[in-house]
């Protein structure tokens, strides 16, 4: 698996995970914002596989996502007594960091431009 399937993956992931530690009892409306925002960020990913800008907007979903765990106390929920509360925030946590990973992993990697590189007829000197 590359890099852009690996992000795609932990994106799908994790918004499974919001929904199955809503299905435990974390409060969460019935479209969770990040949920959208991490199924647009999917496909934006999966569609324009060219592009740099979209493992871009993938890792600042991520990084929402992750400020998101931490500030509302999410990660409480691991070792909270209700298994599908537990194993959704688990789910949504490993989701994001595998997101965060490949997707900084993708930004980091320069595509290669066309006529890149050296010379074949350049001669030294």
């Amino acid at each position: 698996m590359n890099l852009r399937g690996a992000a795609v993956l932990g994106l799908v992931a994790a918004t499974i995970g919001i929904y199955v530690a809503r299905a435990g009892g974390a409060p969460a409306p019935i479209v969770p914002p990040a949920a959208v925002l991490m199924v647009v960020a999917a496909v934006l990913l999966a569609v324009f596989r060219t592009r740099t800008w979209p493992a871009v907007v993938t890792v600042v979903v991520a990084l929402a996502e992750a400020a998101g765990v931490v500030a509302t106390g999410s990660l409480g929920n691991l070792a909270f007594a209700e298994p599908l509360l537990g194993a959704g925030t688990a789910l949504r946590v490993v989701g994001v960091l595998a997101v965060l990973i490949a997707g900084t992993m993708l930004v980091a990697r320069r595509p290669a431009r066309a006529g890149a590189g050296p010379r074949e007829r350049e001669v030294a000197p």
